[in-house]
């Protein structure tokens, strides 16, 4: 084959992976589906687009990719120690893959125009949910089919946890894209969608991972805007809204009573069949199967085998997930897993001061927060649109990260 016409085809190539990295971000959080088959077509795009000199020293160094790949190859030596390589191993592991998916994106995402287009595909996508949940909780919408929900719990294409984490972030993404918007009638539309995927989240759809959420991106955002005083507003906002909502709002008053109930329900070693209850008992054998395991864990997918074991001749019932990323991790490869994975993040919110613009520095760490404060309650490396979403955002994002000229070889 010749020079000129090699060089053609990994050029196409090339353009074909951007346009499928973009379209993730529309696809995400609509379509597991289409994420998989868009997924798949851009690994066979990247592959045949070439230029591995290149991409090598994108990836070599990147702290960011790094600092991922480690937690991976932590995960994949954990099948050396696991009681079931070949299929829980296996199993969770394919779940952690995602993280793959961020060395790819940081030579994917060479062009600031590429990275505009993938976090507009990914606001497109959030304010499609948003507008057909809103029209669900309003009766104007069928349920069934695609609908996950119905109008007390209007979740649309994903379940609530995930919609509501969808919706946090949504709200960040939404302000800082009217921040930057040029036209006034983009920036009015933009806040509005903002308000609306707030509101979505602490006044419609049911679940409390994503309060906690738009708390911690209301602190981020005050707190970058105005320092120290940024941080006295975002207490007193935080605290007033909160406050509001309890008092004026019976959904949200609801779901906060339903915690206390539920934690004064449950006891220690006796079986709870309800939301937090069930958590708390995860938590507690789960810290217990840590104490003796506390240095390496009992292996990647490792946690199904020593939890069943926990749990055996009780009536607690077993469980694959408890509902808490770090201590997941601390099952499976031990403390230094946990280590590595705080280390990602930490590295994210560093590496985010050398970020080109202010936008991509508040959402690469509104990323961070959305991620760390939700894995204190769900196991979100192991669920598929937060795990690809943090992957997805960390690969945009953290692709313009300052390289060598090495960048503007790999983008042709």
């Amino acid at each position: 084959m010749a020079p000129e016409t090699l060089d053609r085809m990994t050029a196409r190539a090339a353009s074909a992976a951007s346009y499928l990295a973009i379209a993730i971000g529309f696809t995400l959080p609509i379509s597991t589906a289409a994420d998989n088959v868009l997924l798949a077509l851009l690994l066979i795009c990247w592959l045949a687009s070439g230029r591995w000199a290149a991409k090598y020293e994108l990836i070599r160094r990147n702290p960011v990719v790094l600092s991922a790949l480690a937690y991976l190859a932590l995960m994949v030596l954990g099948l050396t120690w696991s009681p079931d390589p070949l299929h829980d191993g296996l199993t969770y592991l394919k779940k952690y893959s995602d993280l793959l998916l961020i060395p790819i994106l940081v030579t994917v995402f060479i062009d600031p125009q590429d990275r505009r287009r993938g976090l507009l595909a990914l606001a497109v996508g959030i304010a499609l949910t948003l507008l057909l949940s809103l029209a669900l909780s309003a009766g104007a919408l069928p349920t069934g089919g695609f609908i996950t929900g119905d109008p007390a719990n209007p979740t649309v294409f994903k379940k609530h946890i995930t919609q509501n984490i969808l919706m946090a972030f949504g709200c960040l993404l939404c302000v800082e894209l009217a921040r930057t918007a040029t036209r006034s009638q983009s920036r009015v539309a933009w806040s509005v969608l903002a308000l609306l995927a707030a509101f979505n989240v602490l006044f419609l759809v049911q679940g409390r991972t994503g309060y906690l959420v738009i708390a911690a991106l209301v602190v981020l955002v005050l707190l970058e805007r105005l320092r120290w005083k940024g941080l006295v507003a975002a207490v007193l906002i935080v605290g007033v809204g909160f406050a509001g909502a309890y008092e004026f709002s019976e959904a949200f008053r609801s779901r906060i009573l339903q915690v206390h109930s539920e934690a004064e329900q449950w006891h220690p070693d006796v079986a709870s069949e309800t939301s937090v209850g069930s958590r708390l008992e995860f938590w507690r054998n789960s810290l217990a199967i840590v104490k003796q395991h506390p240095w390496v864990g009992v292996g990647t997918g490792g946690f199904v085998h020593a939890y069943a074991e926990k749990v055996q001749g009780t009536e607690m019932r077993p469980t694959r997930n408890p509902h808490n990323q770090y201590l997941l991790t601390a099952v499976e490869v031990g403390a230094g897993g946990v280590v590595l994975l705080l280390f990602l993040f930490v590295q994210e919110w560093r590496c985010a001061t050398r970020l080109p613009d202010k936008r991509s520095k508040t959402l690469a760490r509104g990323l961070v927060l959305t991620i760390a404060v939700g894995c204190l309650f769900n196991s979100l490396l192991i669920d598929h649109v937060e795990s690809l979403l943090f992957a997805w955002l960390s690969g945009l994002l953290f692709a313009a990260l300052p390289v060598t000229r090495a960048a503007s070889e790999a983008s042709g």
